[in-house]
C-alpha cells in the first residue's frame, strides 16, 4: 500500500505534470514565434523532469521513459534558450541557441554508460553546466531590465525567471552532492511542492498568452498611431533622432533620453513601444544605428575604412555587439555585406 506521503508526492507532481503539459500546448499554438517554440519545449523539458525524479513514475512509463530523461537532462539548455528567445525578441530562431542543451544531453548519455568515477565527474560538469546558464540567465534578465519596453514583461523579468533559476541552481548543488553523499530521498516531496508553486506561476502568467510577451521583431511590431497626449513629445523625439543623431551616443539609455527630452521616463516608453511598436530601447536604437553603418559601408569613399571604426562611429561600444546586431538584422556580416554592396557600385575608392 502507498504510503501517504508517497500519495501525496504522486498527487502534486501530477499536476505539475499536467500543468506544464497544457502550458506546452498553449505556447505550441498561434504564430510561431521563436519564444512561443522554446517555450513550450521547455515546458515539456519541465514535465519530463517531474517524471524522472519521481521513481514510480519513472517506472510506469516505460519505453517512454528515455525520451522523458532526453528532455529532463536538456532542462537547463532548453530553459536558457527559452530566456534568451523570450527577452530578446530574435526575428529569427537560430538552431545554435539549443547548443547548449545538446551538450547537456551528450554529457548525460556519456555519463549514463561510463564506469562509476567517470560518471560522477561528468555528472559534476553536467549540473555545473546548467548552473552556469543560469547565472548567464539571470545576468541577462537583469542586464535587459531598464531597456525592456514592454511593461507586462518588464514586470516578469525578476519574480519567475529568478525563481526557475533558483530552483535549477538549487537542483543543481542538490545533484552534486548526491554524487558524493547519497540520495536526497528527503528532499523529493519539498522539491516536488516548489516545482508545483513554479508550475502554478509560470501557468498564471503564460496561459493567458498575452500577446505582448511573445514579440514576432526586435524592431517594429506594425503600423502605429501616436496618441495625440504623446505627439508633442513624438515630434521632440523626432527631432533629437533626425537632426542631433543621438543614437551615435555610446551607452545612450532610455533615461538619459527622456531627461534630455524633459519628459518622464514612462511616458517615453509608451511612445516608443504603443506609439512607434518597438519592443526594446536597443532595438529602436539599433534600426537606426544599422541603416548608418549600412551607407557607410557602401560608400566606395569609406572603403578603406576599418569595420570597426565605422561601428564606433554608429554608437556601438565594440565591434562584438556591432556584428552580432547587423547580422540579426541583415542576414550577412558587416564585411560580406560591404563586398556585395561595394561590387555593385565599383567606383574607384581614393588612393591614400
Amino acid at each position: 500500500m502507498t504510503a501517504p506521503s508517497s500519495t501525496a508526492e504522486l498527487l502534486v507532481r501530477g499536476a505539475v505534470i499536467g500543468i506544464l503539459v497544457l502550458l506546452s500546448l498553449r505556447m505550441g499554438v498561434g504564430a510561431r514565434t521563436p519564444a512561443r517554440l522554446t517555450g513550450a519545449v521547455f515546458a515539456l523539458a519541465g514535465a519530463a523532469h517531474a517524471m524522472t525524479q519521481y521513481p514510480p513514475i519513472w517506472q510506469a512509463l516505460g519505453p517512454a521513459a528515455v525520451v522523458a530523461w532526453v528532455f529532463s537532462v536538456m532542462g537547463a539548455g532548453l530553459f536558457w534558450a527559452f530566456a534568451l528567445e523570450l527577452f530578446g525578441d530574435h526575428e529569427r530562431f537560430q538552431p545554435v541557441r539549443l547548443a547548449p542543451a545538446l551538450a547537456l544531453l551528450g554529457i548525460a548519455a556519456v555519463a549514463r554508460f561510463a564506469p562509476d568515477q567517470i560518471a560522477r565527474t561528468l555528472w559534476l560538469a553536467h549540473n555545473m553546466l546548467g548552473a552556469a546558464l543560469m547565472v548567464h540567465v539571470l545576468v541577462v534578465v537583469w542586464a535587459g531590465w531598464r531597456g525592456d519596453l514592454v511593461e507586462a514583461r518588464r514586470r516578469l523579468r525578476g519574480p519567475l525567471l529568478a525563481l526557475v533559476a533558483v530552483y535549477v541552481l538549487a537542483l543543481a548543488i542538490v545533484q552534486t552532492a548526491e554524487l558524493y553523499v547519497g540520495p536526497a530521498t528527503a528532499l523529493s516531496f519539498l522539491a516536488a511542492v516548489n516545482l508545483l508553486g513554479l508550475s502554478l506561476a509560470s501557468g498564471v502568467v503564460f496561459l493567458r498568452d498575452d500577446p505582448r510577451l511573445f514579440g514576432v521583431a526586435a524592431g517594429r511590431g506594425g503600423p502605429r498611431r501616436v496618441p495625440p497626449r504623446d505627439e508633442a513629445l513624438a515630434l521632440r523625439l523626432a527631432e533629437a533622432l533626425d537632426r542631433d543623431e543621438v543614437w551615435r551616443e555610446e551607452g545612450l539609455s532610455i533615461g538619459g533620453l527622456a531627461k534630455r527630452l524633459g519628459a518622464p521616463e514612462h511616458h517615453l516608453r509608451r511612445l516608443v513601444n504603443e506609439g512607434l511598436g518597438y519592443r526594446n530601447f536597443a532595438a529602436f536604437l539599433n534600426e537606426r544605428r544599422i541603416a548608418a553603418a549600412k551607407a557607410a559601408l557602401a560608400d566606395p569613399g569609406k572603403a578603406r575604412t576599418a569595420v570597426s571604426t565605422i561601428a564606433f562611429e554608429v554608437g556601438f561600444s565594440s565591434l562584438a555587439p556591432f556584428n552580432r546586431t547587423f547580422r540579426e538584422l541583415t542576414g550577412q556580416t558587416p564585411t560580406a555585406w560591404r563586398q556585395a554592396a561595394l561590387s555593385s557600385n565599383p567606383e574607384e575608392p581614393p588612393r591614400i
